[in-house]
């Protein structure tokens, strides 16, 4: 289904009859495209487009990707596009409100959804009710204090701040962790008290098996920017429901999980 005003008619491929999305994701960042076309209902097709900013310093590069989501969607070209996932929870971290994405990206030729993974969370807390939360970074120093700034900012009480562990090997400080790891911090910040919300932010730390398996020990709702991203897709295409169903330990993306990456799940459940 296509929500915008379409001028030219665009052949509907048939592997994507209920939606085909772009996901736009940092070029090195190995998680938001497996764990969102998992998240993401039967007959969603995913078109991945991988950006590249060329900085070696980590902020430029996560500012660089929001501001320039015109540059990452040209390769698309006239691709039979219902939606827009912009998959970098972080660059909205360090933008001024005035400088980050809007909620619509507009082609020749129609006009589409466009849902920044932050706004997808801030959406799922407000659906949820919550007001005070437990905030599961999976970032430097450097990045959790702009993340904290920006929760505050949306009228939200991160009451506590839970570092992941850092990589014990080289590379990405993000891209590098596991699940065993976050899953540890998960089920802490879970144990909290008069918390109404966990929030597992950043799309590109590998949280969707932690969260699967923590949240099954817990009455707390545990969100993460990928689920959250996911869930918004479907709500802007018509094509959501409530969640609550979403965050289920019945959800139908738990056995999707467990059929696709089983060995993830089997090494969080038997440690």
């Amino acid at each position: 289904m296509n929500t915008g005003c379409t001028d030219i008619a665009s052949p509907r491929p048939d592997l994507g009859a209920a939606a085909v999305v772009a996901l736009l994701t940092p070029a090195e960042n190995p998680t938001s495209e497996p764990e969102i076309s998992t998240l993401l209902p039967p007959d969603f097709n995913v078109l991945t487009g991988r950006m590249f900013a060329p900085s070696q310093d980590m902020h430029a590069r996560l500012r660089a990707y929001e501001q320039q989501i015109p540059r990452w969607m040209e390769p698309f070209g006239d691709a039979p596009l219902d939606a827009v996932a912009f998959a970098c929870t972080g660059s909205s971290y360090l933008l001024p409100d005035e400088q980050r994405c809007g909620s619509t990206f507009e082609r020749s030729h129609d006009t589409l959804p466009l849902i920044a993974a932050a706004r997808a969370v801030e959406r799922a807390l407000n659906a949820l009710g919550a007001k005070r939360i437990a905030l599961v970074s999976p970032y430097p120093p450097s990045l959790t204090d702009p993340a904290t700034a920006y929760w505050e900012a949306q009228g939200f009480q991160p009451a506590f701040v839970l570092q992941a562990p850092k990589s014990k090997v080289a590379g990405h400080p993000i891209y590098t962790q596991t699940s065993s790891d976050l899953l540890a911090v998960l089920e802490q910040a879970a144990s909290v008290k008069r918390i109404d919300a966990v929030v597992a932010t950043g799309t590109g730390a590998p949280s969707l098996p932690a969260l699967a398996v923590a949240s099954m020990k817990s009455d707390t709702p545990i969100l993460s920017s990928n689920l959250a991203t996911a869930w918004a897709v479907c709500e802007d295409l018509g094509q959501g429901m409530a969640l609550e169903q979403w965050l289920a330990r019945d959800a139908a993306w738990r056995d999707r999980l467990a059929a696709r990456f089983p060995t993830a799940l089997a090494r969080l459940t038997q440690a």
